[in-house]
């Protein structure tokens, strides 16, 4: 029998877009900007953006976006051969609802609260594929639950801070070898933890310039569950058996800085840059209650992202044009890829359209594409080979306002 290799992917890399296994934003109107908006968050989506910009609007918002993510990679070997992953369509979804009011003055402050999903994704290779002893399928999803405030104490400066719960379950399949049949190796874990989060807006005085910047703190939590396998001859139940299963899981550190300068009154430019800090990304590391052990090495290195968007409110139509792009630096060691995480550097555009049939509502679409660089595993501990990936993602989004007879008229 082959050595037992379980491992994680925690994410398509193809939902990456930087290091690691987290994915792009949910919101409509964010993705539609590559999240260059930073300095620019708008409504009850400024909760996952700059929490900051909550405070200013008056009145209620509510926002609710869903998205569907196609990650198409091909793996293919000289020797070996190649495949494909099966088409899989993760659905990502997101909410978030937020209250604002007028203090005294330019003082205002809002409140929000949401729920979305930054990590996680679907990796299903074909069965009998020539890497099923590496890995099979992985299926994950990181919830994150955040309540934010807003403040602005006067009129060039906002401040913002949140509270935030990740909690995150994920499975993972790989086929054993037991010479004379094949069996099945399954992982199942869930767990949590809390996070905190901290943001700033400044308008620049009398420049049609706004600077921003959004850091949400690196959460590390346990999870747990077990491991479950088929098909195991009587001569190797000793040493591999049913039982319970952790596994340290680690969310970075993220930190957005970015710029927002209107052209024009209805014409603006964004520009952000995030750092992601991946350098905690060492190994995935599973110890069982019974003998079980795998450790998966990753020696993830720190990434960022450059990011560009323009909106464009169009004069006398209520519609909202947008564009953007963004290129990945994520540029992690090669002799550790491995079918189960096979990210690297990556260009991404994406468009999107606002439309507004009423002042109280608005609809949004967004696509983006992106294309990662082609990447070589060189470990003599990998599966040989080399990836090349592409993703899509389609949103569509809807937001609800009113001002609840709220609205501060300046004199």
């Amino acid at each position: 029998m082959r050595k037992l290799i379980l491992a994680t992917s925690l994410l398509a890399p193809a939902s990456a877009f930087a290091g690691g296994y987290l994915i792009p934003q949910e919101n409509s109107r964010d993705l539609g900007l590559s999240s260059a908006d930073v300095a620019d968050a708008e409504g009850a989506g400024a909760l996952f953006t700059n929490t900051s910009e909550l405070a200013g609007p008056e009145g209620l918002q509510i926002n609710l976006s869903g998205e569907i993510l196609q990650n198409r990679t091909t793996w293919t070997d000289p020797k070996l051969g190649s495949s494909s992953l099966i088409p899989k369509y993760a659905p990502p979804l997101s909410a978030a609802a937020s209250f604002g009011k007028h203090l005294a003055k330019d003082a205002s402050f809002g409140i929000g609260a949401g729920v979305d999903v930054p990590a996680g994704g679907n990796i299903f290779w074909p069965n009998g594929w020539q890497g099923q002893e590496s890995i099979q399928s992985v299926k994950q999803e990181v919830f994150r639950i955040v309540a934010g405030v807003g403040i602005q104490p006067f009129k060039y400066l906002k401040l913002g801070a949140s509270y935030t719960r990740f909690q995150g379950t994920e499975e993972l399949h790989q086929s054993l070898n037991y010479l004379d049949h094949e069996g099945d190796g399954g992982l199942g874990l869930s767990g949590g933890a809390n996070s905190f989060g901290l943001a700033i807006d400044i308008y620049v005085p009398k420049i049609p310039l706004r600077l921003g910047a959004s850091y949400s703190h690196s959460s590390k939590f346990e999870l747990e569950g077990s491991v479950h396998f088929t098909n195991v001859p009587p001569a190797f139940t000793p040493l591999i058996h049913d039982q319970n299963v952790t596994e340290d899981f680690n969310i970075p550190k993220v930190l957005y800085v970015g710029a927002a300068y209107d052209v024009q009154p209805n014409v603006t430019l964004m520009a952000a840059v995030n750092f992601e800090g991946w350098g905690v990304y060492h190994q995935d590391h599973f110890v069982g209650s019974d003998g079980f052990a795998v450790t998966v090495p990753r020696n993830y290195r720190e990434a960022h992202v450059y990011r560009g968007g323009l909106e464009w409110n169009m004069i006398g139509v209520p519609v909202d044009v947008r564009i953007s792009g963004l290129r990945s630096i994520s540029s992690q060691p090669k002799d550790t890829v491995a079918p189960s995480l096979t990210d690297g550097n990556s260009w991404a555009g994406a468009l999107g359209l606002g439309i507004s049939p009423s002042k109280n509502f608005r609809i949004d679409v967004a696509y983006q594409h992106a294309i990662f660089d082609k990447v070589t595993a060189t470990g003599t501990e990998t599966l040989p080979g080399s990836y090349s990936t592409h993703v899509d993602i389609f949103n569509f989004g809807l937001t609800f306002k009113s001002d609840l007879g709220l609205t501060h008229k300046t004199e």
